[in-house]
């Protein structure tokens, strides 16, 4: 059988169901698995294992769901694998979910395994405006990080203006070599000197001469002879 209908109203039950297109728009029960390329509709599925490329129903309840793509209002299943997305506009409740990229409102997940993870609002969604808002979310998340890649690498490729290479880059970019300023190097000032030239100046300004003797400032100091009671100063 290429295409399986189940209608509105009605609840259907397998053992095992297997078929190239299933359409669901009541209930389909089936105790073991059920396989097929597309499964479209309005209804819900709840068997042990769901296996298809492309699952968009209201509903899905099982054991295991495998697919290519997810687009559901309400899933609960232990373990989902959509090998390129999955979403979900109103519920999903799982303990395991592997996909590239994962589209939820509301979400029970134990564990997820995914490139990216898009939250939307508890709202009312369609399927089809799930899956518009979870490409347009998308979307605005690449922009965002590209510039903010850019804004990173032009602040890691400032020119500096005034720093040339021996190849002479300064002149390529139209500076003259004669006209880059090089910062001087700033000498340490030296205290002890500008102490002994403010003391040279200050002594010719009062009419004395600054004179060297040889010695310490121990040995030249004056001493007093107490049988005299005078002070000896060294001879000059």
């Amino acid at each position: 059988m290429k295409t399986m209908y189940i209608p509105c109203g009605e609840t259907v039950v397998y053992e095992s169901l297997a078929t190239d297109h299933l359409v669901v728009d009541g209930c389909l029960r089936v105790t073991n698995d059920v396989r097929a390329n597309s499964i479209t509709g309005h209804g819900v599925v709840i068997a042990g294992k769901v296996s298809a490329d492309d699952i968009r129903v209201d509903e899905v309840e099982a054991a295991s769901v495998v697919c290519r793509r997810l687009l559901v209002k309400r899933v609960e299943t232990p373990e989902l694998f959509a090998s390129e997305s999955a979403a979900a506009s109103c519920c999903m409740a799982a303990s395991y979910v592997e996909t590239p990229r994962l589209t939820v409102a509301v979400s029970e997940i134990d564990e997820v395994k995914a490139d990216e993870v898009i939250h939307l609002a508890a709202k009312k969604h369609s399927l089809f405006g799930l899956l518009f808002l979870a490409a347009l979310r998308s979307l605005l998340t690449a922009l965002i990080a590209k510039i903010k890649s850019i804004e990173v690498a032009g602040e890691k490729h400032i020119p500096v203006v005034g720093k040339t290479s021996p190849k002479g880059s300064a002149r390529e970019a139209g500076v003259e070599s004669g006209d880059v300023e090089t910062p001087e190097q700033e000498e340490p000032v030296d205290e002890e000197l500008n102490r002994v030239v403010n003391l040279f100046k200050l002594a010719r300004k009062n009419g004395y001469t600054l004179r060297l003797i040889p010695g310490t400032p121990e040995q030249n100091a004056p001493r007093f002879d107490k049988e005299t009671g005078k002070i000896i100063r060294p001879a000059a």
